[in-house]
């Protein structure tokens, strides 16, 4: 595995022949030219072989493939011990998708910018496993990110990944969200327990991420599930008390619109 002094390998999958080399060219011209390619395949079955015989610290994969698809590979291959990075030209949706579940993707036609941070990412990770030893990431889920993909399901989850553990979470179990500066701990319910994880995105990705029907922004500290709520506390501060005896400050200039916010939902008229 690649570390701070070893030279990123990874491995090129897709099916275009000049999708590749174009991939190739960028990031070898434009991203880092000490990057080392170790193979380029064009169908699973070649990429599948090539593994087994470089064992890349990550794969740029495309996800629509003959025969089977990104998903359909990496469930088949699991688990696997390398990093992934999707290359994908899929619509809005399925952007979402990626992003709820934690994947690291690049947009067709692909970007320099998306790419450069595509890799600053890996090196990062490498450089992690290589501090704590870590055998890989086969504990990624991809059969859910494909099923909400392939059949448009609703979504309803979110994975959480923290330094040395992977979290698949359903919203409604989310109760808060705390800022620690460009990162953010998110509190929710496992086994009717509250436990807390420290990811690395910022509370404006999960304000973005998680649905606005439910989730507020009521502080720049934290975001909460409004369906958590149990009293509202205004005196000398604003305040809510949280289902599990949890107290979270609201900021003044945001309680109005809170308030107007839950007359607004239904479920939250009790």
């Amino acid at each position: 595995m690649a570390n701070s002094e070893t030279p990123l390998s990874v491995l090129l999958v897709d099916d275009e022949i000049e999708a590749c080399r174009n991939l190739k060219s960028i990031l070898l011209e434009f991203i880092d030219p000490n990057i080392n390619i170790v193979g380029v395949a064009h169908s699973t079955a070649e990429a599948e072989k090539q593994l087994q015989v470089h064992n890349p610290d990550a794969v740029f994969l495309d996800i629509e493939m003959p025969n089977e698809n990104a998903f359909q590979f990496l469930e088949r291959v699991s688990p696997i011990h390398f990093e992934v990075v999707f290359v994908t030209a899929y619509d809005e949706y399925a952007i979402r998708a990626f992003k709820l579940n934690a994947v690291d993707y690049i947009l067709k036609p692909i970007s320099i910018s998306e790419l450069a941070n595509a890799v600053v990412k890996l090196k990062e990770r490498m450089r992690y496993k290589s501090l704590i030893g870590a055998g890989g990431n086969g504990n990624n889920d991809f059969s859910e990110v494909s099923k909400q993909i392939t059949n448009k399901a609703k979504l309803n989850k979110i994975t959480l990944k923290g330094n040395n553990n992977v979290e698949l979470v359903s919203f409604k179990d989310i109760i808060y969200v705390e800022a620690f500066g460009k990162y953010s701990k998110v509190f929710f319910l496992k086994n009717n327990t509250v436990v807390d994880i420290l990811t690395s995105y910022a509370i404006s990705d999960y304000e973005e991420l998680l649905p606005n029907e439910v989730f507020y922004r009521i502080h720049k500290s934290f975001l909460i599930n409004c369906a958590h709520i149990k009293q509202i506390h205004k005196d000398d501060t604003t305040s809510l008390t949280m289902n599990y005896s949890i107290t979270i400050p609201v900021s003044r200039r945001r309680f109005s619109s809170l308030l107007e916010f839950l007359q607004t939902k239904p479920s939250f008229n009790d």
